[in-house]
């Protein structure tokens, strides 16, 4: 992955995240709804950074992708669901205001496979990312990783 900036290694303990599933093809109704449903019935963020999962190797397109927001715990909501998303090491790549200079994920997910002590972590079964939007157009895209066993 030429031209990368390495992403920086953090450990968290379990977290939160509040909002919707969807289909990758339709991400652009499903954050309006997410938004739509949240000013009827907004919530206590821990962040408030909004934020994308891509499910990469889900069998079901209605779950391929999750918008939301971090919580501090689950939330009981009609409209929504809560994800717990497991303590683990992350790496997160800062791209700053270069978000649509995104790195394909298929190169970064084969970077982490390939590169070392760790594998990509899954939920549910499949490889995962979240992605993290400030109001200022910033991304930070952040990989699960797992300590490969030897």
């Amino acid at each position: 992955m030429e031209g990368l900036i390495p992403p920086k290694i953090i450990k968290l303990d379990k977290r939160y995240i509040t909002g919707m599933f969807g289909n990758i093809e339709t991400q652009g109704e499903l954050w309006a709804k997410v938004n739509e449903c949240y000013d009827k019935n907004p919530f206590s963020k821990s962040d408030a950074r909004f934020c994308h999962i891509y499910l990469w190797d889900t069998q079901d397109p209605e779950r391929s992708v999750f918008f939301g927001y971090e919580t501090d715990s689950a939330i009981e909501c009609d409209e929504f669901a809560t994800l717990e998303i497991p303590a683990c090491e992350w790496a997160i790549f800062d791209l700053g205001h270069l978000m649509w200079d995104a790195p394909n994920s298929g190169e970064v997910i084969n970077w982490i496979e390939n590169n070392g002590a760790y594998s990509c972590g899954k939920y549910d079964g499949s490889v995962y990312q979240i992605e993290y939007y400030t109001t200022q157009a910033s991304m930070e895209v952040w990989y699960p990783l797992d300590k490969k066993h030897k």
